[in-house]
């Protein structure tokens, strides 16, 4: 059997409530044991810069309690934003141009 891998992982909902009481910890987890080695492209309505969902990471990371300094720089590295409304077709053209740019 072979395994398959994936070129990214896309996340919607990236600066809600879920994503920042389970997620970020999870992914950071991932990183941590040197699993998680795509893109984390996260989505939402909400305007962010890549430096702002890391910020937003790390203030998760720390709030729970688990943050690790080299787990998180992996993770941080990884994070990449696309923000827009879920039912204009601009925004998932914006995500596949992300995708894109991680091959």
């Amino acid at each position: 059997m072979t395994r398959d891998t994936s070129d990214a992982i896309v996340i919607y909902g990236i600066t809600g409530d879920l994503a920042y009481k389970k997620i970020f910890p999870a992914l950071q987890a991932l990183a941590r044991r040197g699993k998680l080695h795509v893109p984390v492209i996260g989505v939402s309505r909400s305007p962010m810069s890549q430096e702002a969902l890391a910020d937003r990471a790390r203030a998760s990371l720390t709030e729970d309690g688990s943050l690790d300094p080299a787990a998180y720089d992996r993770l941080a590295r990884l994070l990449r934003h696309v923000s827009g409304d879920y039912h204009d077709p601009a925004t998932f053209e914006r995500l596949r141009t992300a995708l894109e740019e991680c091959e």
